[in-house]
């Protein structure tokens, strides 16, 4: 029975480990990004997250053409991916937009929040895996108080329904 205990002991951690690997959520989470991922057509995929941000009543500021400039500038740079190529992608872009209501509590809750604006989504689709496409955002920067962290917390909320309403 001590003998079991002591398996037990050493062997449930890795096993909760693996369980909560496998079964975690399509979605990655890194420093500074949230991403998820459909399969499809770049320009479909595209669409359909500038339109989830307009059919929520917010105006795409910005759309940037990231491959564009990475192709434009690759040799003036001197800088090409491992198999050669200008860029890694086969497309992408960022767009950028703001939530007035949302952006002025933040701002409201520590002026500093500036740095949240405007927020950032991105859609790519790389070269060396075609039909997948990464869609995702900049997280807000939050701070130490619990008024910042609740405004910056809907700002979170509000991309994260964007990008999972369009990889649905």
């Amino acid at each position: 029975m001590r003998s079991l205990k002591l398996v037990l002991r050493q062997l449930l951690p890795g096993a909760i480990a693996s369980i909560l690997l496998f079964c975690s959520a399509p979605t990655v989470a890194a420093d500074g990004f949230k991403e998820m991922t459909r399969t499809g057509s770049y320009g479909e995929v595209r669409d359909d997250l500038k339109n989830a941000i307009i059919n929520r009543g917010f105006v795409v500021d910005y759309v940037g053409h990231f491959n564009k400039m990475l192709e434009r500038t690759s040799e003036a740079v001197g800088s090409v991916t491992a198999a050669g190529a200008k860029s890694p992608y086969k497309d992408a872009e960022f767009m950028q937009f703001c939530a007035a209501k949302l952006t002025h509590e933040a701002i409201s809750a520590n002026p500093q929040n500036i740095v949240n604006c405007p927020y950032v989504v991105y859609v790519y689709e790389l070269t060396a895996k075609p039909g997948l496409i990464h869609v995702g955002y900049r997280t807000p920067v939050s701070g130490p108080s619990k008024i910042v962290r609740k405004s910056v917390s809907k700002i979170d909320a509000l991309l994260n329904d964007i990008v999972a309403e369009v990889t649905k």
